[in-house]
C-alpha cells in the first residue's frame, strides 16, 4: 500500500490510498503509524477511498485515534493528492467534488510548483455561533466565540499571541466544564490594524498540543473577525510559518460560500 507524507503549513499529515476497498484500520495503527519516535510522524491520518456519488471520500483521524470531524488542512492535502494520481475532477470549474466526516467540500488547484501547491478548499455553511464571556486577563478581550467549523473551535482575542504559553492555556479552554464532554480546539487570534494579517495559534484537540496550523481553526478565527466588527469577509491569516487567504459570506447569522486558501506539500511517498 502506497502512502504519502504532507505538510500544510506544518501541519503533517499521513495520507493513504485505498480505493478499491474500504481501508480496515485501527485507532491503535493510527496511533502507532503517527508516533514520532515509533511511527511515519503526523498530527493525523487520512484515507482516500472511493465514493458511490463524487469524486472520492476522505476519512480523517486525529493522532490519538479519534476520527468523525473535518480537518481543513488536511482536505487541500487530499485534493492535491487527487490531482498528482490524476483522479478526474467531476465540478464544472475543473474542482473536485468529495465527502468527507462533515459533508460535501470542493477543492482546486489554484498554482502548484514541484511539490508544492496552493489549494483553495470550499467548506460547510457556519450555521450557529455561541458568543461566551470569558474571565478579564490581561490583554485578552472578555468576549469569545465558539463555533463548529466541521468541528468544535473556539476563538479568543489576545494581544500577546507571540509570547503565550498555548501549550498550557490551551489545554485549560480544551477540558475547561463548560465544553464536556467533548471539550473544544482552541484558536488564540491577534489582531492589527484594518487589512494586515490576523495571527493565529491553535491547540488541537485529539492530538493535544499546538500544532504549527489548523484549517478548521483559522475559518473560525477569520468568522470571529467579522463577529468582532471587521466585515471586510476577506482575510489574511497568519499561522507559525505561512499565510492563509480566508473568503466567505454572512447573512441572517449563517456564514456561506467559505474559502481556504494555502499551501501544501507533498513531503515523500514510499510503500508499506
Amino acid at each position: 500500500m502506497d502512502f504519502y507524507k504532507y505538510q500544510a503549513a506544518g501541519n503533517d499529515f499521513v495520507l493513504v490510498t485505498s480505493l478499491e476497498s474500504r481501508a480496515d484500520i485501527s485507532a491503535d495503527e493510527v496511533i502507532r503509524l503517527c508516533d514520532r519516535r515509533y511511527g511515519i510522524g503526523a498530527d493525523g491520518l487520512i484515507i482516500m477511498e472511493s465514493s458511490a456519488d463524487y469524486d472520492f471520500s476522505m476519512r480523517f483521524f486525529n493522532n490519538d485515534g479519534s476520527s468523525g470531524m473535518m480537518c481543513g488542512n488536511g482536505g487541500r492535502c487530499i485534493v492535491d493528492l487527487a490531482w498528482r494520481s490524476g483522479l478526474l475532477a467531476s465540478g464544472t470549474d475543473g474542482e473536485w467534488i468529495f465527502e468527507a466526516p462533515d459533508g460535501i467540500h470542493t477543492g482546486r488547484i489554484v498554482t502548484s510548483e514541484g511539490n508544492k501547491s496552493i489549494v483553495c478548499l470550499g467548506m460547510n455553511d457556519i450555521t450557529s455561533v455561541e458568543e461566551i464571556r470569558i474571565p478579564a486577563e490581561p490583554g485578552q478581550e472578555t468576549t469569545a466565540w465558539k463555533m463548529n467549523t466541521g468541528t468544535d473551535h473556539l476563538v479568543i482575542f489576545r494581544e500577546n499571541v507571540e509570547e503565550l504559553d498555548v501549550q498550557s492555556e490551551g489545554s485549560r479552554w480544551r477540558y475547561a466544564p463548560e465544553f464536556a464532554p467533548n471539550g473544544t480546539n482552541v484558536n488564540f487570534v491577534k489582531t492589527g490594524k484594518p487589512g494586515e494579517a490576523l495571527h493565529i495559534r491553535t491547540y488541537e484537540r485529539g492530538v493535544e498540543y499546538e500544532t504549527l496550523s489548523c484549517g478548521t481553526g483559522i475559518i473560525a478565527a477569520a468568522a470571529g473577525a467579522w463577529l468582532r466588527g471587521d466585515h471586510s469577509g476577506k482575510y489574511t491569516l497568519r499561522s507559525t510559518h505561512d499565510t492563509f487567504s480566508v473568503s466567505f459570506r454572512h447573512q441572517d447569522g449563517i456564514f456561506t460560500d467559505i474559502l481556504l486558501e494555502g499551501p501544501t506539500e507533498l513531503v515523500f511517498q514510499a510503500v508499506m
